[in-house]
């Protein structure tokens, strides 16, 4: 019968369930273990306002520390890469890149590509190979994290994550990392950023354009 299950093949049996994350998607500012107020930032590292968004929670807001709301007030940066801005991806790869060799460097190397951002806006990188993208982010990143305390994370050590694992579309490191931020974000409908979820729920009222002072009114609300 047509509506009888086909016998699986050996195909069938022995295809493998998507893996999944050994811990939750996005990276936290402090990794608090159970904080009563998670931020989640959805932003684009080539998005001015999700530039704007980072540098006014991490300099005004969060900057000095989980003690600042009495250790219950978590950030958690979540990637999402827009495809319209081919090197979006590039750039967000190369956060990730950072984050396998040492997560406790993802922020300051998120600060230094954002602060570099306009240097891989649209019109800076058009007649540039992936490989030349990549290289210039490194050069950004590198020597920004040797400055926050991270000598040792080296352009090789990141290079390595980006490095291809073989013929076709065998991906990198950074790959499957990737695929998760992305299927993350989708799965939550995110599409503009900056977009900001309290505890789970969408915050819609929450401007790039917010002070410090706008966003602590929102803390404490």
């Amino acid at each position: 019968s047509a509506l009888r299950p086909k016998a699986p093949t050996q195909a069938s049996t022995s295809t493998m369930p998507p893996p999944i994350p050994k811990k939750p998607v996005g990276t936290p500012l402090f990794g608090i273990a159970r904080p009563t107020l998670v931020i989640e930032c959805f932003l684009d590292l080539c998005c001015p306002f999700s530039k704007k968004m980072f540098v006014a929670l991490t300099t005004q807001v969060l900057n000095a520390g989980p003690d600042k709301f009495g250790g219950q007030v978590e950030l958690v940066f979540q990637n999402v890469p827009q495809p319209w801005h081919a090197q979006s991806s590039y750039m967000h790869e190369v956060a990730l890149a950072v984050s396998l060799v040492n997560e406790a460097a993802f922020y300051p190397a998120v600060s230094a590509i954002f602060e570099a951002q306009t240097d891989f806006f649209d019109d800076k990188v058009m007649d540039k190979t992936r490989s030349q993208v990549y290289s210039d982010l490194i050069d950004v990143v590198v020597p920004a994290l040797a400055g926050a305390g991270f000598e040792g994370i080296t352009a090789s050590a990141i290079g390595e994550k980006l490095a291809l694992a073989g013929e076709g579309n065998s991906g990198s490191e950074v790959t499957l990392p990737m695929k998760w931020a992305v299927k993350y974000h989708r799965l939550r409908s995110i599409h503009v950023t900056p977009t900001v979820l309290v505890n789970g729920i969408e915050a819609p009222d929450v401007s790039s354009g917010w002070t410090g002072e706008q966003w602590e009114e929102k803390i404490a609300a």
